[in-house]
């Protein structure tokens, strides 16, 4: 078999294509991963600003707008661990609640951790404070924690699929050595 000569000057010419093709490649590759993190930060906006819009609803007494924050299949656990299905029946245990000596109160809820099980689904772990609960022995919790699992829709919000709110028990005896 014959083999071809390959003048110089074309085998920098070859050099370069390949060059600019590889550099071409590792651009968009750079900005395919600065893409991917942008949208899981974007993600991650937007789960805690999903915690701050619960806040809102509460402090204004809208229990239909907490409502909409959750998926028709959905289910909460309250405080008093009695379980809830679906968004209807969420909807009417908040606006129970809120009809009780919650009535008035306001919530602040501050984010401590979100996490992606995958691009779709998060679990976001917050402490929660309301304001005037009557202060009197035997008073309902006016402090807690609250695990929220978030699942991402095809229109690309946000909306939760379970919530655990529960309060801090205090911590069990170590047993001495």
């Amino acid at each position: 078999m014959k083999r071809r000569a390959i003048h110089p000057e074309a085998r920098g010419t070859d050099m370069r294509r390949w060059i600019s093709v590889l550099s071409a490649i590792a651009l968009a590759s750079g900005l395919a991963v600065f893409a991917v993190a942008q949208d899981a930060s974007d993600d991650e906006e937007a789960v805690k600003m999903m915690a701050g819009q619960w806040a809102d609803a509460w402090n204004a007494g809208d229990m239909k707008a907490i409502g909409d924050l959750y998926k028709d299949d959905s289910d909460y656990v309250d405080l008093f661990g009695q379980s809830h299905k679906g968004r209807t029946e969420i909807e009417a245990s908040f606006g129970e609640i809120s009809s009780t000596v919650y009535k008035g109160s306001k919530i602040s809820i501050e984010t401590k951790a979100v996490r992606f099980v995958k691009p779709d689904l998060a679990v976001l772990d917050s402490v929660w404070e309301l304001e005037g609960v009557p202060e009197a022995e035997g008073a309902p919790p006016s402090k807690g924690q609250a695990t929220v699992v978030c699942t991402k829709q095809d229109d690309g919000q946000w909306k939760i699929v379970a919530h655990r709110s529960r309060v801090p028990q205090a911590p069990f005896p170590v047993p001495d050595e």
